[in-house]
């Protein structure tokens, strides 16, 4: 079987985490290239993991005729122009979270790629953990009856990542937790809930640890080759946000990178036949039997969640495939995160128009 050739576009942390090793695990995929104008970064990651060609500039890269996938994984503000340039030259993309810094750039991003008519996917790796995965298939099957109220949070503690370089520089990040880690969160619940159409957004953020703010240690210490930091913390550190659809569904949200609550990633999904809850304990579905009320704790399987996503979204290249992540939804993550950001600079709730 020909290998397809991926380049990549970037060498921070979750190249070196997450896309290099889960690329090169597949043995019908070969990753070929690699850009970062960080060249000493750029080197660093090329010989670690055997990568045969590098490109400061990464236009250079896609002149390659025989890429079929970039991978982008550069800070946020670069990803609209990557993304379309990619795309113009003829290549899929797989792209990190958030799929840009606004919702007219992510529309820019979604109609070159219906344009060009190539493979494009935002990388949200928590549609691939298995109980994502098990509750998508329940709800589908209509075992949750009609899903009208959902609460997703992402909470550290102390999380802080890159203290002082790109992450806490509003012009190169569009935002704090929110857009880094609470874009996770809300996609995977608003895919859980079957992506319906939001019609309004109040948001509130806070900044409260910027005179006491310790880095949190993402990316890893020795993925940071190079990097250097202007010491900017200009992003919140807690949002939080309550989000009304269509079909009468709301769903509250909240990120944060410091605070003095509890920590982790937790959901709860609250259906007319069932409900769910995911936190660090595990997933329990609750449910009703005979009058008799059920917890039920399913005993699922481990998983590579980066591993998942780009063996799907090779999958989909290969086999001319959808990808998991779509248009309207990409689109709709975006602007729920930019509306949550309106509101707290406003105070006022923000109606999204119907598209």
């Amino acid at each position: 079987m020909k290998k397809v050739k991926v380049g990549i576009i970037g060498a921070g942390g979750i190249v070196q985490i997450g896309h290099i090793p889960s690329f090169q695990k597949l043995p019908d995929v070969e990753v070929v290239a690699i850009s970062d104008p960080n060249e000493e970064k750029l080197k660093f990651v090329a010989e670690k993991f055997r990568i045969p060609r590098t490109f400061s500039d990464y236009k250079k890269m896609l002149e390659i005729k025989d890429i079929e996938i970039i991978s982008i994984c550069s800070p946020n503000f670069a990803h609209r122009e990557q993304a379309v340039n990619s795309l113009m030259s003829g290549k899929n993309v797989l792209c990190e979270k958030p799929v840009a810094m606004n919702s007219k750039e992510a529309e820019e991003i979604l109609n070159t790629a219906k344009r060009t008519k190539k493979k494009f996917m935002v990388a949200f790796p928590q549609r691939f953990t298995p109980s994502g995965i098990f509750l998508k298939k329940m709800i589908d099957r209509g075992e949750f009856g009609e899903i009208y109220y959902a609460k997703a949070s992402y909470l550290r503690r102390r999380g802080i990542p890159g203290l002082g370089g790109w992450f806490t520089t509003k012009k190169l990040s569009g935002g704090g937790p929110l857009i880094d880690v609470g874009v996770h969160i809300l996609d995977k619940v608003y895919w859980l809930m079957g992506a319906p159409e939001p019609v309004s957004v109040s948001g509130a953020t806070f900044q409260k640890f910027k005179d006491k703010a310790v880095d949190g240690g993402w990316p890893p210490v020795e993925t940071r080759v190079g990097d250097k930091y202007a010491r900017t913390f200009d992003v919140e550190d807690l949002s939080s946000g309550f989000i009304k659809f269509k079909n009468g569904a709301s769903l509250f949200l909240e990120a944060s990178w410091a605070g003095n609550s509890e920590a982790g990633l937790s959901i709860s999904l609250f259906g007319e036949k069932k409900g769910a809850k995911e936190d660090g304990s595990g997933l329990k579905i609750f449910d009703e039997e005979d009058g008799v009320l059920l917890d039920n704790s399913p005993v699922l399987p481990g998983a590579d969640v980066y591993f998942e996503e780009i063996k799907h979204f090779v999958s989909c290249v290969r086999e001319d495939k959808e990808p998991v992540t779509k248009p309207d939804e990409i689109l709709n993550v975006i602007r729920i995160i930019e509306s949550i950001y309106k509101s707290a600079s406003t105070g006022r709730e923000v109606r999204l128009e119907a598209r």
